[in-house]
């Protein structure tokens, strides 16, 4: 046991000697303590935004407050429906948004994703909750009608602002 030990050891010190150049001299820095810093200057109250879904359409205040956001998505609907949420850059609009999305048929690059909410049923809620600063953003279920034309082209779109 005893001799294992010490090859255990001699191995370690040779596996050393090849891994750290020489003339390097390791010393432990003394430990310092950490610096705690709030994560945003945005405020760290939590907003409730209960958004009615229904067929094809959303219903929620137009102007939401800056921070973060809980949203509640309410299916009030007969289809499928579900929330995602981009930020809508300045030079662009919702029009701009719409119309490469359906053509193109994907989301376009210069939008900026927050998050979505899972697909939920008729009759059912789903919960999202994100961080929002000041801005233009776009309210948007992203799924097909049965009918194959999008959601988003049948109407189910907002835009709010966050103040």
């Amino acid at each position: 046991m005893r001799s294992h030990l010490l090859v255990l050891l001699a191995r370690t010190a040779a596996l050393l000697t090849i891994l750290v150049p020489a003339g390097v001299v390791r010393t432990q820095q003394p430990v310092k303590s950490a610096t705690v810093r709030p994560a945003s200057t945005m405020p760290t109250t939590v907003s409730y935004v209960q958004v009615l879904g229904a067929d094809y359409a959303f219903e929620s205040p137009d102007v939401l407050p800056a921070g973060i956001v809980a949203f509640n998505l309410v299916n009030n609907g007969n289809d499928l429906h579900a929330m995602a949420i981009f930020e809508l850059p300045a030079k662009h609009t919702l029009r701009d948004f719409l119309n490469q999305y359906h053509s193109l048929g994907m989301i376009p690059t210069w939008m900026i994703g927050l998050g979505q909410t899972p697909t939920i049923a008729p009759k059912t809620e789903a919960f999202l909750t994100v961080r929002m600063k000041p801005g233009r953003y776009i309210l948007a279920c992203l799924i097909p009608a049965r009918d194959g034309r999008m959601h988003t082209e049948k109407g189910m779109v907002k835009q709010v602002t966050v103040k």
